[in-house]
């Protein structure tokens, strides 16, 4: 005689929670400021329909590439996060990834006829999650690519109030504050492997951790930051003749973010395998301070507002994984 096992019914409450958690949506702040980073650029024919296009793909950019991410993933995730939605039987894995793909399609559609070099940028930017997924399982080669991809929402941030100049007409202050983004980031996704590592052995991925061993990426991972921060630093240095307030705001910012780096790469060097989520949370706060840092050398003001919000959204948003331990 056997049983039959019948699934429980999942409430629509339930399934719209799920969706959001596929999309990882407590983590729009680190694209969001990246983004708003690079419209600090001089505009050059931005309207109000290029602006909205550039942050709508700067506030779901980074859900498409964790959706493309946990499609790829999902024996690595059934050890380290068997609660994702993909893993947990809560939606169907090529159903999400085709809805997630036919949504960012349509919207790169609509970029094509408002503004062609978004669109380009776009369609890198989404590119560029491919090749993460695709470098993942080698050395630094996974995080390096991750932290370069993620930083493109700076470039995408310029673009987007500057549709009349060319795909490649972006100012020399974009590129740099695109660089230091994209090291904080590489930073940030090395932090992140730190609590994935047995599952990143089942499924076959050298992520430095299991590469070369928590001790030493963790030494690793101090390299990223301290070379953002000193990068950020030269560029108030540089911009010194802006007056006090914008070099205040700043390095208001960026005096918090390095203390919130010093507190996670505390615990990635301490305990790096019993404290990697309590690591990462730290380092995502970090992360979206020290990128509204950089916009705050230009827009002081609205940078400085802007941060309370979203440091309030982060903090309520994150809380939701603290069950899992999977940000």
């Amino acid at each position: 005689m056997s049983v039959t096992q019948i699934q429980p019914e999942i409430r629509p409450r339930d399934r719209a929670v799920a969706w959001a958690r596929m999309w990882r949506f407590h983590f729009v702040p680190l694209s969001l400021s990246a983004g708003l980073v690079g419209m600090t650029a001089p505009s050059a024919g931005a309207t109000t329909t290029t602006v909205v296009i550039g942050l709508l793909f700067c506030i779901f950019g980074y859900g498409v590439g964790v959706v493309i991410n946990d499609w790829f993933d999902r024996k690595a995730d059934a050890v380290n996060a068997p609660d994702r939605p993909f893993v947990a039987g809560l939606i169907n894995p090529h159903v999400g990834l085709g809805l997630t793909l036919l949504l960012s399609g349509s919207l790169l559609v609509v970029a094509v006829v408002v503004a062609p070099a978004l669109a380009i940028w776009s369609a890198i930017a989404i590119a560029g999650h491919l090749v993460y997924t695709w470098t993942k399982g080698i050395p630094m080669a996974g995080n390096l690519a991750n932290g370069v991809d993620m930083a493109l929402f700076t470039v995408l941030g310029a673009v987007a109030v500057r549709p009349d100049a060319g795909w490649l007409d972006i100012p020399a202050t974009t590129w740099y504050q695109t660089a230091l983004v994209a090291v904080v980031l590489a930073g940030f996704c090395l932090v992140g492997y730190f609590k994935d590592i047995d599952g990143d052995r089942i499924a076959g991925y050298r992520t430095l951790p299991v590469a070369v061993g928590t001790r030493v990426a963790g030494r690793v991972a101090v390299v990223f930051p301290v070379v953002a921060v000193l990068g950020a630093l030269a560029a108030v240095l540089a911009n010194a003749d802006r007056g006090g307030y914008p070099v205040a705001a700043s390095l208001l910012l960026l005096a918090a973010a390095t203390l919130a780096f010093a507190r996670s790469l505390t615990s990635v060097l301490r305990a790096p395998e019993e404290r990697a989520y309590e690591a990462l949370l730290w380092f995502t706060r970090a992360t979206t301070l020290f990128t509204l840092s950089l916009g705050a050398l230009h827009r002081p003001t609205f940078f400085l507002v802007a941060a309370v919000p979203m440091m309030l959204y982060l903090e309520l948003t994150l809380r939701a994984t603290t069950s899992s331990r999977q940000a």
